[in-house]
């Protein structure tokens, strides 16, 4: 099952946006209510709704009931996310809503969802609001699964969360993907075939560092709300550069995937970063690394062309040989194993282990025909974008 949000800019006539500035405000009362219910120390939806429901309905009759219900449902999201923070944090402050806050349309009594405009149940009836579509909008034939109104400086926008049912393919081999600073190292393993290639993203390396030495000038040169401003903005653009180079990579991984028919195998990378010690500057540029972000958009890509993708320990990738089993030092960017002297890249070497975790031909530590293959390495996506 796939899912996914996107965003649409609402634009009411002006009746209809002092019905939405109203609604937002009551809705953000509903919610403060519930919160102030909270010092009961209730963590049961059930709970709360006996505590608060009869009072909120009492208050705002003329709001359709599943406000109320949604409402609590925020509160106690709230409230639960404050309880858990408070046990690792001291003098965490209670919970308290300041600004606006996003009304849940989780019910289709709420509101009906068509292309171009959403009608929504109010206080002061229903109301139709429309939307602008973006031309390439691929969401057509998804199903609607829940929606939200979110109002940011004065503006409103509808998160529609969408869903569609992918039929998984039988896949006819597997695919290590090991993620670097530099690159994405891939391993196709199938019984007749290993094909290796490596995915360039160097540029991202370049990139997080120019802009790790603007953000360094800007904290020396200036302060306030200036120093604040240029941060913002140039954090922005970086993430937006670094997003695109990941998403142009994870495409290209994702149309192998599809071309050779096989599954994703990666790495799990949970508490990665605790693991990282290589000193002060290196440990900068690994912690800069977006890891689980790239292995978002591959496993998402991956999905949307019916190949699920699995997740293996990644003790040993870089040390195994993959031909022997033998367990060897890591030296440099070269695999050297000392026992059956097999010799190649290390990443690919992790790649091809990663895969191997998965393997679909039982305790074989190759696929049948491999070694009669030439091990050639395919690179894709070289170059980087040497501007600001």
């Amino acid at each position: 099952m796939l899912n996914e949000t996107c965003r649409f800019k609402l634009e009411p006539q002006a009746e209809n946006l002092a019905i939405l500035d109203e609604l937002f405000k009551n809705y953000c009362k509903m919610v403060k209510e519930c919160l102030k219910a909270m010092h009961l120390n209730i963590t049961s939806r059930k709970r709360l709704h006996e505590a608060i429901y009869k009072e909120l309905r009492t208050e705002y009759p003329d709001y359709p009931s599943h406000y109320v219900y949604t409402a609590i449902t925020q509160a106690l999201g709230i409230f639960k996310s404050y309880r858990r923070l408070s046990r690792n944090r001291k003098n965490n402050k209670p919970p308290s809503i300041n600004g606006s806050i996003t009304i849940l349309l989780d019910d289709t009594h709420l509101f009906w969802f068509s292309w171009g405009n959403i009608k929504l149940a109010t206080h002061k009836g229903h109301i139709i609001v429309p939307f602008k579509i973006h031309e390439h909008a691929k969401f057509y034939d998804w199903s609607v699964k829940g929606s939200r109104l979110v109002r940011s400086n004065d503006e409103y926008y509808l998160h529609v969360s969408f869903r569609k049912e992918i039929i998984e393919e039988e896949p006819l081999g597997l695919i290590g993907i090991d993620i670097n600073e530099k690159s994405i190292d891939l391993a196709i393993v199938k019984p007749d075939k290993v094909r290796f290639i490596k995915v360039d993203i160097s540029e991202v390396k370049y990139i997080r560092y120019r802009y790790y030495r603007k953000r360094k000038s800007i904290q020396a040169k200036t302060s306030g709300e200036k120093r604040k401003r240029l941060l913002s903005k140039y954090s922005g653009r970086e993430r937006e550069r670094v997003d695109a180079i990941l998403h142009k990579a994870s495409k290209v991984i994702a149309e192998i995937i599809e071309e050779e028919h096989v599954k994703p195998v990666m790495e799990k990378l949970k508490n990665i970063r605790d693991k990282i010690d290589y000193g002060r500057k290196m440990n900068r540029r690994l912690h800069a690394m977006p890891f689980r972000k790239i292995q978002s958009y591959i496993s998402y890509k991956a999905m949307e062309r019916g190949f699920n993708s699995e997740m293996v320990d990644a003790k040993n990738t870089s040390r195994r040989c993959p031909i022997c089993g033998e367990l060897n030092k890591p030296n440099g960017h070269v695999f050297k194993c000392r026992r059956c002297y097999f010799q190649a890249d290390r990443h690919l070497v992790a790649a091809w282990n990663i895969a191997m975790k998965r393997s679909m031909w039982g305790a074989l530590p190759l696929p049948p025909k491999a070694l009669d293959e030439p091990l050639i390495i395919e690179v894709k996506g070289k170059g980087r974008d040497e501007s600001l």
